[in-house]
């Protein structure tokens, strides 16, 4: 899943700017570069969840070892 269709998928850059505390042009940017900062990933699978969508911390930065940062090994 690309960054553009998470962010689609939690409902777009405005809301989820809105959801967070932040400009919906911060959250297009990561649209831009095609990543999401690691420090917001935890809130927007919060929101994710509040939601029911399936979207997991693992799809938005494969490159970080959540299951270590959960504590759940690695």
């Amino acid at each position: 899943m690309t960054t553009a269709e998470i962010i689609k998928t939690l409902g777009g850059p405005a809301s989820i700017g809105r959801q967070l505390g932040i400009r919906g042009q911060a959250v297009s940017l990561w649209i831009r570069a095609d990543r999401i900062p690691v420090d917001r990933v935890p809130q927007l699978e919060r929101i994710a969840k509040q939601m029911g969508a399936p979207v997991r911390a693992e799809q938005m930065r494969p490159d970080v070892e959540w299951s270590v940062i959960r504590g759940q090994g690695g």
